[in-house]
């Protein structure tokens, strides 16, 4: 690693609060990376994966992840349940702009942790980390209007909502087709929302 890739580097912490613990992927977790990117609500709504993940797209993802911590822009987690080490989801933030004081924040969930609020506090605990240890000022939640569960999590999550970004999310697998975004942001010096 040169010397200026390691001044970029983010300080990798593995991060425990809320029941849950935020660690980095892994190759064992392939097969949930799989299932949990396969899944018909997270291919519906990301911009990213226009079609299924097979196994060699899934080692890439994980790969890649440990990649992002070394080049400073993104701190991708893997989201477990503390007690079992389960596998519940990704949480991370990316377009870290540490000079700047800026980044967002994105997540995707298995279908089986839904509806428990491990999202909600899977963002909250790496938000906290955001504004804690890296010293950032603001981070920003954007999401597709219609995508109604992401907007409850960024109100859970006290992200105050901004205003439509429009055209700005493109929909998978459908080329020349964007959905208008909510964006929704916090800063440091907002009040901490009680979660857990």
């Amino acid at each position: 690693m040169t010397e200026t890739a390691a001044a970029n580097a983010l300080p990798y912490t593995e991060l425990d609060g809320f029941g849950l613990r935020l660690r980095a992927w892994r190759e064992h977790d392939v097969p949930a990376v799989m299932k949990g990117l396969n899944d018909p609500e997270a291919l519906r709504w990301s911009a990213m994966q226009a079609t299924p993940m097979d196994e060699a797209g899934a080692l890439d993802y994980v790969a890649t992840r440990a990649e992002h911590w070394k080049q400073g822009r993104h701190a991708p987690y893997c989201v477990t349940d503390a007690v079992t080490g389960e596998v519940l989801g990704s949480v991370e933030l990316h377009k870290i702009e540490r000079r700047m004081g800026h980044a967002g924040v994105g997540y995707w969930l298995l279908p089986e942790a839904r509806g428990r609020g491990t999202v909600t506090r899977a963002v909250e605990l790496c938000v906290r980390w955001g504004f804690e240890q890296l010293g950032l000022h603001r981070i920003d939640l954007g999401h597709a209007v219609g995508n109604a569960p992401s907007c409850r999590v960024a109100d859970r999550c006290g992200f105050a909502y901004e205003g439509v970004l429009r055209g700005f999310l493109p929909a998978a697998g459908v080329p020349g087709t964007y959905f208008d975004t909510h964006l929704h942001a916090r800063l440091a010096t907002d009040p901490y929302p009680a979660v857990g």
